[in-house]
């Protein structure tokens, strides 16, 4: 079986655990996949506003729906989201949920009218200037269960070479993850906190006799936010046409706290040596921080006062990463009737990379009744598997990591609709999104979409405006307690619901 396929999960669930530090196919995903966030009037109709516009997060699909502005205007949106998950380990269930308060958009347009006289040739010329979410990674999760078959000791046996020397010393000061010989700090800490027995010339073994019984753990908390600062201008020509373009500079941030646990049963047998094994925790911290920059150009054609068709293309955004990692390993050992703990602690790591996620396309069309309502839908391509890992700290080339992206990843056709309706001073409004997993068949994710549905209404009154939307996004993935072929995998649900409000007023 291709290993690969087995432990490739989808990066929105961020779940996935690093024994040994290194850049990989998950963290592109996470890097490159957004969803739809912003206003409450945008979210609530499903973002499918690529050929509608006048509306702030419009520009982060198709810039020019800037030019559909008459007016300059100033909007706020500030949001509440409650994510749980849940968890299931060969039968055994398990949930957890986090809330967090966010700023999904505050952003300002410019509004000018060239001096002319007729319907002919530049109407407005708008410039917008703010910030829209793309993407959040607040999120706890916990599985558990049982499994009489294998332990991360097993794991940490397999890739311990015979008679490794696996001493706690280093080789080189500027590079403290460089260690005496060939061994790994999974090894050099599972040795030093006696999860390591004994070893021969085929290997090592395990500090559990093959009848041992172990209890599984895992503790996920995941942090960080993915934004856009944006700087757009668009252009209204005979109310015709509409131009646009948007310079995006991203921010990115990401903190991953894993811990992973085995408890033994009581009725295991000590070792020779009469230590007997009572539990482990596995701490692993990664935290990613980075910035980046993208150009988005798009167009409006409005043939008649009811159609609308929109066309937009994003360039890659090319990024600059900073990760900083470390691990630990905590034991208690049960010696000659006395509990006594072992701990093992790596060093900080550093490592600075860059980054380049696929290129965007999207097609809209929108079919607007009078001022009654209207329908709106937008397909977005992205070709996953043309992400790229660049230039590496220290000279690496990640050419094994983006073959893998080419190998596991595809692309796909992620899908926007939604419709508004309008009494008077009111609207209400309901949209859906869908984005298929980017993983090819036969990869354990490769089934793992998400779905936003999404409703909300808005009232205005002169030149102010309030919105409010509720979105609900779905998803159901697989992952793995930690990268090894023999484990059964974990099955998790994502249920987020999130509340929207936008404040704006138009100048």
């Amino acid at each position: 079986m291709n290993i690969l396929k087995k432990i490739s999960i989808v990066g929105i669930i961020t779940l996935i655990t690093a024994p040994s530090y290194a850049q990989n196919v998950a963290d592109g995903l996470r890097f490159s996949q957004t969803l739809t966030n912003g206003t409450a009037r945008f979210v609530s109709m499903g973002g499918a506003f690529g050929s509608l516009g006048a509306d702030f997060s419009s520009i982060s699909i198709n810039p020019a729906g800037l030019g559909v502005y008459k007016s300059g205007e100033f909007t706020f949106t500030p949001s509440f989201k409650r994510q749980s998950f849940d968890s299931d380990f060969l039968g055994i269930s398990a949930s957890d949920s986090k809330n967090k308060l966010y700023i999904d958009n505050l952003g300002i347009v410019l509004n000018f009218k060239p001096y002319k006289s007729g319907d002919d040739g530049i109407q407005d010329i708008n410039f917008a200037f703010g910030y829209n979410r793309t993407n959040d990674f607040h999120s706890n999760s916990i599985a558990i269960g049982n499994y009489d078959q294998y332990s991360i000791m097993d794991y940490f046996a397999s890739i311990s070479s015979p008679y490794e020397d696996v001493d706690l010393q280093y080789t080189n000061d500027n590079d403290p993850f460089e260690t005496q010989g060939t061994g790994a700090w999974e090894s050099i800490m599972a040795w030093n906190t006696w999860l390591l027995y004994d070893h021969d010339s085929t290997g090592w073994t395990s500090s559990l006799h093959p009848e041992d019984l172990v209890s599984h753990q895992n503790v996920v908390s995941t942090e960080g936010s993915m934004g856009e600062y944006e700087m757009a201008i668009g252009a209204n020509i005979s109310n015709k046409f509409y131009l646009g373009t948007t310079l995006g500079i991203t921010n990115f941030s990401y903190t991953y706290n894993n811990t992973y646990s085995e408890d033994a049963y009581i009725n295991n047998t000590p070792l020779d040596n009469n230590y007997r094994f009572n539990y482990l925790d596995y701490n692993q911290y990664i935290e990613t921080k980075g910035t980046g920059f993208n150009l988005k150009i798009g167009g409006i054609y409005t043939p008649t006062p009811s159609i609308r068709i929109g066309a937009a293309v994003h360039t890659p955004t090319f990024y600059s990463f900073s990760d900083d990692f470390s691990y630990s390993i905590t034991t208690n050992f049960d010696t000659t009737g006395y509990p006594t703990t072992f701990s093992s602690t790596s060093p900080l790591g550093k490592y600075d990379y860059k980054f380049e996620t696929p290129f965007k396309f999207i097609g809209s069309f929108a079919y607007v009744y009078k001022q009654l309502g209207l329908l709106s839908a937008d397909i977005e391509y992205v070709d996953y598997s043309s992400m790229r890992f660049r230039d590496g700290g220290d000279g690496y080339s990640f050419w094994d990591v983006n073959q893998q992206i080419s190998q596991t990843f595809k692309n796909v056709l992620n899908i926007r609709v939604g419709g508004e309706v309008k009494l008077d001073d009111f609207s209400i409004r309901a949209g859906y999104s869908y984005y298929p997993s980017p993983y090819k068949s036969g990869y354990i994710n490769s089934g793992s979409n998400i779905q936003q549905f999404s409703a909300g209404f808005g009232y205005r009154s002169g030149n102010f405006f309030i919105d409010m939307a509720y979105q609900h996004t779905l998803q159901k993935a697989k992952y793995l307690f930690y990268d090894d072929a023999y484990l059964p995998t974990v099955n998790t649900t994502l249920n987020q619901g999130k509340v929207l409000l936008t404040l704006g007023f138009r100048y």
